[in-house]
C-alpha cells in the first residue's frame, strides 16, 4: 500500500539549511510539482522514462553563485546526527556517465520508489544529464526527489587542475539549468502555472565525488561552489555483478541507524538494486524510519564531516 508523504514545510525546511550555513534551496513539500508531473508525462511513460511533449530549446536564465561554505561545513558528509528520537534515513542513488560510455536508467527502481512514496536523492552527471534528458526531467518534476551535482563525466577528482575542476563542476550546474529552462518552455508545464515551476529548484545544491575520492584542493573547491560534498555511511556495493538483491538488502538493514545515508545506483550499472529495495524499504518502514531527502536530512540535525576523503 502507498503510504502518504510526509515532509517538513519548504520554509521551514529553507531556514533550518540556512541555520545550518547551507545555501541550499529546499526541496518542495510532497505534491508541490505533482501538477507539472502529471501534466507532462502519463504514467508508462513515467513508467519507462521516455516522453513526447518537447519544447524549442531555450537559453536558461544566468544562475545566481552560491554562496561559499562557512569554514564548519567544509568537510565530506557521511551521516547526519538528528535531534530528537525520529528515525531518518536517505537513500540516495548515483546517475553517472563517463568518457565515450553512455550508462542507462533504472526505471523499474525509480517507478518502485515513485510507488511507494519514497523520498530520495539523485546524484546526477551533467554528461548523464545531457544523454538523458526525459528520466532528467522527470526527476526533477517530481516533488519526491531532489537532484544532486555528481560532477560532469565522473573523473577521479584527486589531482584535477584548477579549471577542469571548475568545469566538472560548473558545466552539470548550468546543464540542470538548461533542462530545466527547456521543462519551462513546455505546454504541459506552462498549462500547470508558475507555482510548478517554482517547486523546482533553480540548480542543484548539494554534491558527490565521483569514486568518493577527493584531495584538498577539490574539497575546496566544492566548498567555493557553496555545495556541501556528501558522502555516505552505508555502501550497497550494487555494482558488484556478482552481488545479488539479498546481500544488498542485508548492507543496509545491518547497519542501518537513524541519520544514515545509503548510496546505490540508478544509471544502470546496480545489479538487483531495484529488487533490493522492495525488501529494504517495507522493514525499514516497519522498524519505523522515514525516508527523506539528502536536504531533509541535513535539516534534521548535525551533520558528521569528515576532512578528509580517506577517513
Amino acid at each position: 500500500m502507498r503510504r502518504p508523504l510526509a515532509a517538513p514545510s519548504a520554509t521551514g525546511l529553507a531556514a533550518a539549511l540556512l541555520t545550518l550555513g547551507v545555501a541550499a534551496a529546499a526541496p518542495a513539500p510532497a505534491g508541490a510539482g505533482e501538477g507539472i508531473l502529471a501534466r507532462c508525462w502519463t504514467a508508462e511513460q513515467l513508467r519507462d522514462g521516455v516522453g513526447a511533449d518537447h519544447a524549442a530549446p531555450r537559453d536558461p536564465p544566468p544562475l545566481s553563485p552560491l554562496p561559499p561554505l562557512p569554514d564548519r561545513r567544509r568537510g565530506l558528509i557521511r551521516s547526519v546526527r538528528p535531534v530528537g528520537d525520529e528515525k531518518l534515513v536517505a537513500l540516495t542513488f548515483d546517475l553517472c556517465e563517463s568518457g565515450a560510455t553512455t550508462s542507462g536508467y533504472d526505471a523499474p527502481l525509480v517507478a518502485y520508489l515513485r510507488d511507494e512514496g519514497v523520498r530520495a536523492t539523485f546524484f546526477a552527471g551533467g554528461k548523464w544529464l545531457r544523454s538523458h534528458p526525459e528520466p532528467a526531467l522527470q526527476l526533477m518534476a517530481d516533488p519526491r526527489f531532489e537532484i544532486g551535482n555528481h560532477s560532469w563525466s565522473h573523473k577521479d577528482f584527486r589531482g584535477l587542475a584548477p579549471a577542469p575542476l571548475g568545469e566538472q563542476i560548473r558545466g552539470t550546474q548550468a546543464e540542470y539549468g538548461r533542462l530545466r529552462a527547456e521543462l519551462a518552455g513546455r505546454p504541459c508545464a506552462l498549462a500547470a502555472g508558475g507555482q510548478g515551476m517554482d517547486a523546482i529548484p533553480a540548480q542543484p545544491v548539494l554534491f558527490r565525488f565521483p569514486y568518493g575520492r577527493c584531495d584538498a584542493q577539490s574539497l575546496a573547491a566544492v566548498a567555493d561552489a557553496g555545495l556541501p560534498a556528501i558522502q555516505w555511511s552505508i555502501v550497497t556495493g550494487d555494482p558488484a555483478k556478482g552481488q545479488g538483491a539479498d546481500a544488498i538488502a542485508r548492507a543496509i538493514l545491518d547497519q542501518v541507524k537513524p541519520g544514515a545515508i545509503v548510496v546505490a545506483h540508478a544509471n544502470g550499472r546496480g545489479w538487483h538494486t531495484a529488487e533490493a529495495m522492495r525488501k529494504v524499504v517495507p522493514e525499514l518502514r516497519r522498524r519505523g524510519y522515514r525516508f527523506v531527502t539528502v536536504s531533509e536530512l541535513l535539516a534534521s540535525g548535525e551533520p558528521v564531516i569528515a576532512d578528509r576523503c580517506d577517513q
